[in-house]
Formats: C-alpha cells, sequence, structure tokens
C-alpha cells in the first residue's frame, strides 16, 4: 500500500489541531518528532511536515529540530473554541442541574425559541437567529434556577462579536441548521427527562464547532 504523504500530515496536523484548540495540549506542552512519528506510524519527515504546518498556523513553536511547544495564540480558531467550551460545558452543567431537581420543564417558553431560531435561519438573519439562541440558553438558565450563567452567555456573545464580527457570522450561519436541530432533540430528551442523552446531544454539536473550526 502506497501512503499519501500530504494526505496523511494533513490527518496529522487535523489531529494535533483539534488536541489543542480542545485543550488536551496546554501552552508550553512540549510535542517530538519521532514521537508524533511513533504515535501514527509514520516517518518522521510526515510527522515534521504536520507540526510545521501548525507553526504556520501559529499554534506551535519550534524549540529544536525535532522538539515543538504549544504557544500561546490570539487565532480566530483558539478564541472561539476557549468560549464554544465554556458554553458547552455550562449548558451540561445546567442539565445537570435539571436533572437533579428532577423539575419538568415548561415547554411551551422554550420552543417559542426554537421557532425564532429556525426562522432566523430561513431568513438568513444572523441577529434574529442570535437572539432567539441566547433566549433559548436563558430560559433554560431560568427554569434550572442557574440565571447567574446566563450573564456569561451574554459576556461571552459581546466578546465574540467585538473581536470578529465577520467570522463569527460565517461560523455561526454555517452552523445554525445544524445547531437547530441538536436544540430540537435536546428539547425532547429533556421533555422526556433523558438527561443522559441530552446531555450526550450537546457534547456531539460541540465536537461538530470544533470539526468546522479544524477544517
Amino acid at each position: 500500500m502506497i501512503l499519501n504523504n500530504d494526505r496523511v500530515a494533513d490527518e496529522i496536523y487535523a489531529s494535533i489541531k483539534t488536541a489543542v484548540l480542545c485543550q488536551k495540549y496546554k501552552i508550553g506542552d512540549t510535542i517530538e518528532v519521532q514521537n508524533l512519528a511513533a504515535e501514527f506510524g509514520v516517518s518522521s519527515h510526515i510527522a515534521e511536515q504536520a507540526l510545521q504546518l501548525l507553526c504556520q498556523r501559529g499554534l506551535l513553536n519550534q524549540l529544536t529540530t525535532d522538539m515543538y511547544d504549544v504557544k500561546e495564540t490570539h487565532t480566530k480558531e483558539f478564541y472561539y473554541s476557549g468560549r464554544f467550551q465554556i458554553m458547552f460545558l455550562n449548558m451540561e452543567y445546567i442539565i445537570q442541574r435539571l436533572k437533579e431537581t428532577n423539575v419538568p420543564i415548561v415547554k411551551s417558553p422554550l420552543i417559542i425559541h426554537v421557532e425564532a431560531m429556525k426562522d432566523g435561519v430561513q431568513n438568513r438573519d444572523y441577529t434574529a437567529y442570535i437572539d432567539a439562541c441566547e433566549g433559548f440558553y436563558l430560559e433554560l438558565c431560568k427554569q434550572a434556577s442557574m440565571s447567574i450563567l446566563g450573564k456569561s452567555l451574554r459576556t461571552i456573545n459581546e466578546q465574540l462579536t467585538a473581536f470578529d464580527d465577520i467570522f463569527g457570522k460565517k461560523f455561526l450561519l454555517t452552523s445554525s441548521m445544524c445547531t437547530v436541530e441538536a436544540v430540537e432533540l435536546i428539547l425532547v430528551a429533556l421533555e422526556d427527562r433523558d438527561y443522559e442523552r441530552a446531555i450526550s446531544v450537546v457534547q456531539q454539536l460541540y465536537h461538530y464547532y470544533i470539526s468546522l473550526l479544524v477544517d
């Protein structure tokens, strides 16, 4: 079997980039060429090619000829991934609280926001879509008696918009259809009090967001 070296290097690049964005690698963690090559079963040349790509994207520093480390970065992908992680962990926390209290959700106000999300997607109305997403999140916070988390969401939304409005709009509209579908699944799971299924959907949506950043 003849391997396509460029494709293999791209796969390693995507894998390491995902690990960095998900913070499995922390700032300052080192990656050795030989260890990476052994992990993926490839030559040192291919592993080095992938690491050089990550340097070009601003995620790694080259320390020596065969050693790299994770650098502090301000790239859009890293900035967004950290904030998405906070948002989705908060969502899991809210669902866990609903599970602990075992109080049924009030569906009608949540459905209003879901329908508004759909309208925003259909009309390509970024502001309406974001407002509806925020409304759903805040209503869920309210029903879980965790309104304090709603303040963190508003702060994150303001930060993302201020950081790069064009990048944010493109990303969130690209992910909007899957987000709406996921929110509907979460709502059904919560109505059924199947909290583990709801958390699973949240985690799948988070990994989808990260996959978009990696592409």
